[in-house]
């Protein structure tokens, strides 16, 4: 195994008690194809309750600050969204692109009921994607003062 994957493989390890039997995930292949997000209309919130969140796996960040700042803005973004309504577009078809080759952050967002979220972010939306292969986008809050 590539040491590069340890941290990755260490973060997610713990999951596997609070997650489902079986633990795995598909977040590569899941999408669903479809005209517009299976999400349009309903708010991020009700998809993904921020204070659900029980941990946030880095694994893009393409930014100045430290980690922990990309961890805080993440969980910020998802906080601040949630009472946004997702986009009446299409979810990207990879969970963690955003339909171009960047984005400025990637992470795997899960939950205390096991569920887990890819999510993207950069320019000026964020998307998400579940595990069953729904996803959506929403505009990205304004940055905190």
């Amino acid at each position: 195994m590539s040491a590069g994957w340890a941290p990755l493989l260490a973060a997610l390890g713990g999951l596997a008690s609070g997650a489902a039997a079986g633990g795995d995930v598909d977040l590569a292949k899941s999408a669903r194809t479809g005209s517009a997000s299976e999400w349009a209309g309903r708010r991020v919130g009700d998809v993904l309750d921020p204070d659900a969140i029980v941990r946030v796996v880095l694994l893009k960040a393409i930014t100045s600050t430290t980690a922990d700042r990309d961890l805080a803005n993440i969980r910020r973004i998802l906080r601040d969204a949630a009472a946004q309504a997702f986009l009446d577009a299409p979810a990207p078809p990879a969970p963690l692109r955003l339909g171009h080759d960047d984005s400025t952050w990637e992470a795997v967002v899960l939950t205390g009921d096991g569920a887990v979220y890819g999510f993207a972010a950069g320019g000026d939306r964020a998307c998400l994607r579940g595990a069953d292969g729904r996803g959506g986008c929403f505009a990205l809050p304004p940055p905190s003062p």
